[in-house]
């Protein structure tokens, strides 16, 4: 059984559902040296996954995955955030 939510009129998809029409690799990143991380949440990688989704004809994320992840030591000592959240797939039409 795959996992699957919806944001924004996506469907997110946590596997690979047979009908899937592969369009895209999609890779999302928020935090870095520049720009905080800070306050956001998985909404935040959604909507921006689901706007790009739109944006090529998509109305899915296959084989989502997201999480957070250490910005490194060095990246940290200019940064306000030493996690970044991510979130990749492909996006398709299922």
């Amino acid at each position: 059984m795959m996992y699957e939510t919806t944001f924004d009129g996506i469907r997110f998809i946590e596997g690979h559902p047979d009908n899937a029409h592969l369009l895209e690799p999609i890779q999302i990143g928020i935090g870095g040296v520049f720009a905080s991380a800070q306050m956001k949440n998985l909404d935040d990688v959604k909507r921006m996954m689901a706007a790009k989704a739109k944006a090529v004809g998509g109305n899915a994320v296959v084989q989502f995955a997201y999480g957070q992840k250490s910005a490194g030591f060095l990246a940290s000592l200019f940064s306000r955030d030493d996690v970044n959240w991510y979130g990749n797939g492909q996006i398709a039409r299922v």
